[in-house]
C-alpha cells in the first residue's frame, strides 16, 4: 500500500517537473526580476508543476513517519526514472545508451533497497 502510494507521489512529482519545463519556455527572463515573477505567476504550467511538486514534498513528511528514510529515500530516486520517460513521451526529448544504462542503474537499486 505505501510503495504504490510513493508512485502515486513519484508520478506527480514527475508530472510537475515536465509542467515546470514547459512553463519556463513561456516565462520572460530578459526584462528583470519584476517581469519575471509575473510572467511566472500567470502561467498556468509553471503554477500547476508547482502545486504538483509540493505535494509529494508534504506527502513525504507524512511518509517518513512510517517508514525508513534508508528506504523511502531511495524510492523517492523514482522520480529519475519517470521524469525521463514523461519528457521522451511529452517532450520530445531523446535518451542515448549511456543515459538509459544509468536510469537502469537507479531501478536495480531502488529495487535493492525495496527488498530489503
Amino acid at each position: 500500500m505505501i510503495f504504490a502510494l510513493v508512485l502515486f507521489l513519484v508520478g506527480l512529482g514527475a508530472c510537475g517537473t515536465i509542467l515546470l519545463k514547459v512553463g519556463a519556455e513561456r516565462v520572460v527572463y530578459s526584462d528583470g526580476i519584476a517581469i519575471l515573477v509575473a510572467t511566472a505567476l500567470k502561467n498556468p504550467h509553471l503554477v500547476i508543476g508547482f502545486i504538483l511538486q509540493m505535494i509529494p514534498l508534504v506527502s513525504w513528511v507524512v511518509l517518513l513517519k512510517y517508514m525508513p528514510l534508508t528506504k523511502l529515500q531511495p524510492m523517492i530516486a523514482l522520480t529519475y526514472v519517470v521524469t525521463p520517460v514523461l519528457a521522451v513521451i511529452f517532450l520530445g526529448e531523446h535518451i542515448g545508451p549511456l543515459r538509459m544504462a544509468g536510469i537502469g542503474l537507479i531501478v536495480a537499486g531502488v529495487l535493492l533497497v525495496s527488498a530489503s
